[in-house]
């Protein structure tokens, strides 16, 4: 990686290029054209998997499957992310910029990944507290559901996969990485960058109530802030792939009768 990739992505609060080196960078995409492909992105994955739907159920009486209650729900997820990582990747490139670079798939430093773990493991633990107060279920009905329609058909795996790794590496990659890059350098800068993709998370995730949404943003908010800190989409993948692998874990402890 070059100088000027390097001073792109050095982290928040350490020392800068000096200007003659970030003028020689190349420009992001601005703040709505990085919103448009990111809903093009999005959006793509969503038909092609909808019109896939449509198209193998096509003549059925009930060709609309309830998502929670479909064992596929994880190899469409799947398809989705990988669908939309493709075409973040293609627009860093028009951008100009090593796909990977623009999306800050580069590695943390230790003290950042680090802090990011204990500052995940401090949240997690004070959501939980939370969630025992307020009588609500460590599970959501959606967890609930969809493990067991995987698990009656037998595509658990599928599900781990889609879960544990497809999603948190396309969320991330959509959020932390393509979003942020392009909306850090707009006017809004990275706090307000922190606020508005937490915002926006939180409000995609439908499949929850009110309780489960607001612990979402409390999440995303955390993702934002490691990604401003490292520099690194990287840490938060695993961040979003730590929370879902417990998320997922406790579906399988309620599964089974366990709790």
């Amino acid at each position: 990686m070059n100088e000027n990739l390097q001073a792109a992505f050095r982290p928040q609060g350490e020392a800068q290029a000096p200007n003659e080196a970030r003028e020689l960078l190349p420009r992001p995409w601005g703040f709505w054209s990085t919103l448009c492909w990111a809903v093009f992105a999005l959006g793509l994955g969503i038909a092609i998997v909808s019109g896939g739907v449509l198209w193998l159920t096509w003549g059925q009486s009930n060709n609309v499957p309830d998502a929670q209650g479909d064992p596929w729900l994880p190899l469409h997820l799947i398809i989705v992310n990988l669908v939309q990582i493709a075409v973040l990747a293609v627009a860093a490139r028009l951008a100009r910029w090593p796909a990977g670079q623009y999306l800050g798939l580069v590695l943390p430093r230790r003290r950042d990944f680090i802090a990011g773990i204990a500052a995940l493991a401090v949240l997690m633990v004070a959501l939980e507290i939370l969630t025992r107060v307020l009588g609500q279920d460590s599970v959501t009905p959606f967890q609930a559901d969809a493990y067991r329609a995987a698990q009656a058909a037998g595509l658990l795996p599928l599900l781990w996969l889609a879960f544990v790794i497809a999603a948190p590496a396309g969320e991330e990659i959509l959020f932390r990485g393509f979003l942020f890059h392009g909306w850090a350098a707009s006017p809004l800068g990275g706090p307000g960058t922190i606020l508005l993709t937490s915002c926006i998370f939180a409000a995609l995730h439908t499949q929850y109530d009110s309780f489960g949404v607001f612990q979402t943003f409390c999440i995303s908010t955390l993702f934002g802030w490691s990604r401003w800190r490292s520099g690194s989409t990287l840490l938060t993948i695993v961040l979003h792939m730590l929370i879902n692998f417990v998320s997922t874990l406790w579906s399988a402890v309620k599964a089974a009768g366990l709790v």
